[in-house]
């Protein structure tokens, strides 16, 4: 009926999943209301992931894995039920990711009397938070991955190690099983994929792929320079050989041979692909088709853009020459609309989803996957006028842009004037980078927030070299609220040597501020979330 089922005295909270909903204080501290708005886990952490199968990891407000020197050494990550009983209590671990296929993947920190680090072990817990299985980390030889079909990636160094000749020629990966066992452990493997279907890609010294099954076995001599996404989705990955891309099943025959010059995977679409046979042109458009799996075209490449949710309710939503586009299942112009309105602002009342992606050329050393993007970075030129040696995001609202879906942006610079390269993470090619606005307290606060993905290959590096940068477009958004925005970024500390990325220090960097309007939604009102099929690998 349009009111209101009770007041929330909370400057933040999420979603409503599993009948609970993140609320943050306004000093910060995480905890949950149910439906009736009732606080029933105290706003405790200072972080609380999504509610996975009634299991929730969270971090207390003193979590100090990787202090400073003098500092003491706090351990306040565990998991919770959705009561708020610990499942798994704080100072056991130092670092725990969220429950996937079964198992919280943990980080047991090394003894006290340790300076190396040798005696840190990786490994699986169970649902009840028992420990299945560790493994130390001596040899340099550590856990790198979640479980995908009771496997999981392993970084491995060649014997005998020398702890003073660290290079990528002594890295390789394999995997091990849940006794604990090395299963998959061939020194020409440079870099493993997750299993997918009870197949992974591994690509050889010689940057080539090739298939293996859950022994480690060859399914076939064929070899990939490349391979999208995670690898088999319903049956068939998408590989290239020659510069053209086709598809393989899982026995490693090509169901269509190399054909286009590029190939998109549309999340819970086992039916269609999408394919471009030309570059960007002048203005960095493409025009697209699509395919069926069994290799029918179903329409041409005349696409200018398409909905990423692919098919819905047997229609696709597309634009073709500019105009809104709807297409059915036999490739059929069902409608279409006329030139597209002239641009406005974007007017929401709710977060925005992370939208700032970055390309770099993949890490070989990396211990994730990689992420695809168009936004390549520039040589920074004698005109551009970034703050010396340092990185810097400067927003320029004087050079305005559009952003997708035609509505109004403006310019964004990530520039790297520091002497070395620096490093990011991403998720997919997104880096962790938002947009802030100054609520009615006057505290900044997020509008836009960085979906959770149950993916280990979604989770990445990207790099920025020094005298580049990047250019990107954000949102000016609509609203009954004139405020502040600032823009703000983590970069992994260059100073931290942590073995495991995710233990890697974050510095934070910011904007300079610009006025605009947003509204009251956007501070706290995340939209609802679903999956577009069983392999997307996105909760929120």
């Amino acid at each position: 009926r349009g009111e209101k089922p009770f007041h929330l005295p909370y400057p933040y909270a999420d979603s409503f999943s599993h009948g609970l909903a993140e609320v943050r204080s306004v000093t910060g501290k995480s905890g949950f209301i149910n439906k009736k708005g009732k606080l029933v886990i105290d706003t405790a952490f200072r972080n609380v992931e999504k509610f996975i199968s009634g299991t929730c990891v969270v971090t207390g407000l003193s979590h100090r894995p990787h202090p400073d020197d003098g500092e003491e050494v706090k351990l306040e990550i565990g998991v919770i039920d959705s009561l708020g009983k610990f499942i798994i209590p704080y100072g056991k671990y130092e670092d725990i990711q969220s429950l996937h296929n079964g198992h919280f993947m943990v980080e047991i920190p090394a003894e006290k009397s340790d300076t190396l680090g040798y005696s840190a072990r990786t490994g699986f817990a169970n649902k009840k938070g028992e420990l299945v299985f560790s493994r130390d980390h001596k040899e340099r030889n550590w856990i790198s991955g979640q479980l995908c079909d009771g496997l999981a990636k392993m970084m491995l160094h060649k014997t005998p190690y020398d702890e003073n000749i660290v290079s990528s020629e002594s890295i390789y990966e394999g995997f091990v099983n849940l006794k604990g066992e090395i299963v998959v452990n061939d020194t020409n493997y440079n870099y493993v994929n997750n299993y997918s279907e009870e197949r992974a890609f591994v690509r050889l010294k010689d940057d080539n792929y090739v298939v293996i099954d859950t022994h480690g076995k060859l399914i076939t001599e064929e070899r990939f320079s490349d391979v999208v996404g995670v690898g088999f989705e319903n049956g068939l990955a998408i590989v290239q050989q020659n510069g053209k891309y086709g598809w393989i099943d899982c026995n490693g025959k090509f169901i269509m041979p190399p054909t286009f010059l590029g190939l998109e995977r549309v999340q819970g679409d086992s039916g269609h692909f999408f394919f471009y046979n030309d570059g960007f042109d002048k203005e960095f458009s493409r025009v697209y088709g699509i395919v069926r799996t069994d290799g029918v075209i179903l329409f041409e490449a005349i696409m200018d853009g398409y909905d990423q949710a692919g098919f819905q309710n047997g229609l696709l939503r597309c634009f073709i020459n500019n105009k809104p586009t709807y297409l059915n299942e036999q490739g059929q112009v069902v409608w279409q609309g006329s030139l597209s309105k002239p641009k406005s602002n974007l007017n929401i009342d709710y977060l925005n989803r992370g939208h700032f992606y970055a390309y770099s050329k993949p890490n070989k050393k990396d211990l994730g996957g990689y992420g695809r993007s168009s936004n390549y970075p520039s040589k920074i030129s004698k005109e551009n006028k970034f703050p010396a040696k340092s990185l810097s995001i400067t927003v320029q609202p004087e050079l305005t842009d559009t952003i997708p879906g035609g509505y109004n942006g403006i310019t964004v610079y990530v520039a790297n004037t520091r002497r070395k390269k620096i490093d990011f993470n991403a998720q997919d090619s997104r880096l962790y980078m938002v947009v802030e606005a100054k609520n009615t307290m006057g505290v900044w606060q997020e509008i836009e927030y960085l979906p959770s993905s149950w993916c280990g290959n979604s989770y990445h590096t990207v790099t920025l070299d020094a005298g580049y940068s990047w250019k990107f477009v954000t949102p000016i958004y609509e609203g009954d609220y004139h405020t502040s925005l600032r823009i703000k970024l983590d970069y992994i500390d260059p100073r931290d040597r942590s073995k495991s990325r995710r233990s890697r220090k974050e510095i934070t960097v910011y904007s300079n501020e610009f006025d605009g309007n947003v509204n009251p939604g956007q501070f706290w009102r995340r939209p609802e979330y679903y999956p577009s099929g069983i392999m997307d690998p996105y909760n929120n």
